[in-house]
């Protein structure tokens, strides 16, 4: 999910905001579907993959300050 979002920061640089909201949707629709047809199988699958919510706090944390670097 990582690899798609940075693909998509790097896609829109360039392009009109019609084009770049165009192709926001196209990868939300694409990590909609990683999530709907990997990760979530592999989570009821294996449910200790399952991060709890300060996991999921210190990832985004994580994200957010390499996105400002």
């Amino acid at each position: 999910m990582a690899a798609l979002n940075d693909a998509l920061v790097d896609a829109i640089a360039d392009i009109n905001p019609e084009q770049a909201e165009e192709l926001k949707r196209v990868f939300g629709d694409v990590m909609a579907a990683v999530v709907d047809e990997l990760i979530n199988p592999a989570i009821q699958a294996f449910p200790e993959l399952d991060p709890d919510d300060a996991t999921w706090r210190a990832v985004a944390k994580a994200r957010a300050a390499a996105r400002i670097k």
